[in-house]
């Protein structure tokens, strides 16, 4: 949880604690990160951001769900 604490842009920490809650399908999130990116949904930007999420494992994609895993 301290990990989420100390993310910045504070759009982003509100972005993985609604993943921690209940999820997020992929357009909402999309929607969200570029609207903090200032950019476009569909935008590499968005696409390098999400995968490297993945990447640290702090978001895993189940189906059509993405969720937050904070250690």
């Amino acid at each position: 949880m301290s990990a989420l604490l100390a993310l910045e842009p504070a759009g982003l920490r509100r972005v993985l604690k609604a993943g921690l809650r209940q999820g997020v399908e992929d357009l909402p999130l999309r929607e969200l990160v570029a609207q903090e990116l200032d950019c476009e949904p569909g935008s590499s930007a968005v696409d390098q951001l999400l995968a490297q999420l993945q990447q640290r494992q702090w978001l895993v994609h189940q189906g059509k769900i993405w969720k937050t895993r904070l250690a």
